[in-house]
């Protein structure tokens, strides 16, 4: 028996439920069912890699082939490399030059020479969005008697319903277990007494993953009373403090080490660590009911990633950052010995890139049961109402102003398939659009004051795109926004230029960190003075995630240099007393003489008063800053959020963009060090 074997039938002695979508599966495979797909669909947790694993097909005689989105499958390459290898298991011969229509025809010829069926598995489903239309046209080529069973976190969407391949495909949602099965699968772990498997089914609710972690608390420390807490969206986060309370240091450790890795493996977990690891201590960590095996690696459940990765930031920032980048430095030497690894590791490395907003876009745990639809026409009130209200809450001037509302409907009239709507439980909860620069589109962008900066201004390019029509339910927005980021990204792949036009001054750094160039040429203010900042994304020489990806793998070091330090101990706290008077600093003798006594040589003008001259220098540095290095304009755009402007709370300036307390006063402090360098040099 080989060692894969073994593993999945200690699974199966410890499976349980599920029994009516086994028969589904077990009957389709067998051609009972009039459809030929079967989809699977739940949340993070809720079992659906795991039923996969269990499939069985029976008596039936099935070529069988698995896709696993799990993997890292951005790109038709990806995907075909799992197929050739599957075949080459199985004897044929594949030539790496094979492209599609080889591998369709030798599935086709092998299931003809053994009279058998296919049968496909295709996991992970949500994450071969951008190999859709290329996936369809796979499917389209093979027999068809073909059976796929698939599974993912949200029902088909997209190009499957604009396909008709759903009028072929059964979609069946997967629940949380019966309390019955929660106990089965206690007796099956040890677990007997009644106190503790009532525990355990109140606890866990059911979700697999829950009672799987819950059960191995339970078992480490023997005491159920610990269960007492309900508030299911903290479930993953008690039994992980509970879990880790009880684990010996060693594997404490390799967990901390494995959540900064999307995939991991010993070697991986010694870089990121940077110190040799006991062989027994990461036995014990894959063998834990949290870590799952993926191709040769191992994986954290993302939803246990996900946790492990933010308390570990918050509580050791500096520790995460060293810690990330060894392993980025580990991929990139992986990457040297092995090119032919370079397309599998992308989606590793963007994991491990230095700005949160990117780890957060491909990696942040998805909402629950989220359905992407095409905007009917019915819908364009609620993408009003949607983009009013997104604006207003997130604009302190945004509730007099209507912005480009008007604009909505007559695009859709033009280009309805360009708006993506995002809905939960029947309800609408985000939308984007994506909007074709034809020339119908562009006569309506002639009549928006906003626009005619970028419509006078612009000169046209083939397959160009407009961004900028957009809203979302404000107050599950953080919930929201990675899956929807996620998304846009994807959508970029069908444009080779786009022009990103949005006033919402936290996403301004948002597209320079992932290779905008900004387009001031087509720049606007609303009446009121709210600051429309365009960005322009050239793709026409390579694709978006080909330019992050060649952002990312410059040499993990490789960041712009530190500014040397001042020659004189720089008076920081003076220097923050300054900022804090920032709106009365022009009429303020006292904040004037300070600013006299830190910058003697900078003298007002004939005729300028002192205090204005502070304000005047200080915005200057500022702006110099902004106009600086990554790091420089990070630093001033953290010292205009918080001093200038708005004056928001640190806790608001951390959040807008997207750092951790800790890492934010870092950087502050270094943010009011290099102001006080640039006023200190000589004019």
């Amino acid at each position: 028996m080989r060692l894969r074997d073994k593993l999945l039938s200690s699974e199966r002695g410890q499976f349980v439920g599920r029994s009516a979508e086994l028969e589904m599966i077990r009957a389709h495979s067998a051609g009972d069912s009039r459809r030929q797909w079967l989809h699977f669909y739940g949340p993070g947790g809720i079992g659906k890699s795991t039923l996969l694993r269990q499939a069985d097909t029976g008596a039936v005689k099935l070529h069988r082939y698995e896709l696993d989105g799990g993997s890292g499958v951005r790109q038709k390459e990806e995907m075909l490399a799992q197929l050739s290898e599957q075949l080459r298991h199985a004897g044929e011969s594949v030539h790496e030059s094979d492209g599609w229509p080889e591998m369709v025809e030798i599935i086709n010829r092998r299931a003809a020479r053994d009279g058998c069926g296919i049968f496909l598995l295709i996991d992970t489903f949500e994450n071969l969005r951008s190999v859709e239309d290329w996936l369809i046209g796979l499917l389209e080529q093979l027999e068809a008697d073909i059976r796929i069973v698939s599974a993912g976190r949200h029902p088909l969407s997209g190009g499957w319903l604009r396909s008709g391949w759903t009028s072929f495909a059964r979609e069946v949602p997967l629940a949380a277990l019966p309390p019955s099965e929660v106990e089965r699968y206690a007796s099956r772990r040890g677990i007997t007494e009644s106190a503790s498997l009532s525990r355990l089914v109140q606890f866990s609710g059911g979700i697999p993953l829950a009672m799987a972690l819950a059960a191995e608390v339970m078992l480490r420390t023997g005491d159920p009373g610990q269960f007492d807490r309900t508030e299911h969206g903290r479930l993953i986060e008690v039994l992980m403090v509970e879990l880790l309370r009880d684990l010996p240091p060693s594997v404490q450790s390799l967990i901390e080490a494995a959540s900064v890795y999307w995939r991991f493996n010993e070697e991986r977990l010694i870089a990121a660590l940077n110190t040799e690891i006991l062989t027994d201590a990461f036995r014990d960590l894959v063998q834990l009911p949290f870590v799952i095996r993926s191709e040769n690696e191992w994986m954290l459940h993302d939803t246990v990633r996900a946790w492990a990765l933010e308390d570990l930031i918050q509580r050791k920032p500096n520790t995460y950052e060293q810690m990330r980048r060894r392993a980025l430095a580990q991929l990139l030497e992986e990457e040297r010995l092995r090119p032919h690894l370079q397309k599998k590791l992308y989606i590793d490395k963007m994991n491990l890139h230095e700005h949160p907003f990117v780890r957060s876009t491909f990696f942040s745990g998805h909402l629950n049961l989220v359905e992407l639809r095409e905007c009917q026409q019915s819908d364009l009130p609620t993408i009003e109402r949607l983009y009013l209200h997104y604006l207003r809450h997130s604009l302190p001037t945004g509730a007099a102003e209507n912005h480009m509302a008007w604009l909505l409907r007559p695009v859709w009239e033009e280009a309805p398939s360009s708006f993506v709507t995002f809905w939960q439980d029947d309800e609408m909860i985000a939308f984007y659009a994506m909007v074709p620069l034809q020339e119908r589109i562009l006569e309506l962008f002639r009549q928006e004051p906003l626009l005619k900066p970028f419509v006078q201004n612009w000169k046209p390019v083939p397959n160009a795109y407009f961004l900028s029509f957009m809203g979302m339910v404000p107050e599950i927005e953080i919930k929201t926004r990675s899956y929807f980021l996620n998304m846009i990204i994807h959508h970029f792949g069908a444009a080779d230029w786009l022009l990103d036009f949005t006033c919402l001054q936290e996403w301004f750094p948002v597209f320079e960190y992932c290779g905008f160039e900004r387009a001031e040429w087509a720049e606007a203010r609303t009446p009121l003075g709210t600051e429309y900042r365009a960005f322009a994304l050239d793709l026409t020489q390579e694709d978006f995630l080909a330019k992050l990806d060649r952002l990312l793998t410059q040499a993990p070091n490789a960041l712009d240099p530190e500014p040397p330090a001042p020659a004189a101990s720089p008076d920081l706290p003076a220097l923050k007393g300054l900022l804090r008077q920032w709106h009365s600093l022009p009429h303020s003798p006292a904040a004037a003489e300070q600013f006299a006594r830190l910058f003697p040589h900078r003298k007002p003008a004939a005729g300028q008063e002192a205090g204005q001259l502070a304000r005047q220098e200080l915005s200057s540095a500022m702006e110099r800053m902004q106009k600086g290095n990554r790091r420089e304009m990070l630093w001033g755009k953290m010292l205009k959020y918080a001093y200038t402007g708005e004056s928001l709370p640190h806790e608001r300036v951390a959040e807008r963009l997207n750092l951790s307390m800790a890492t934010y006063y870092r950087y502050l402090n270094k943010a009011l060090t290099r102001l006080y360098q640039l006023l200190s040099e000589r004019q």
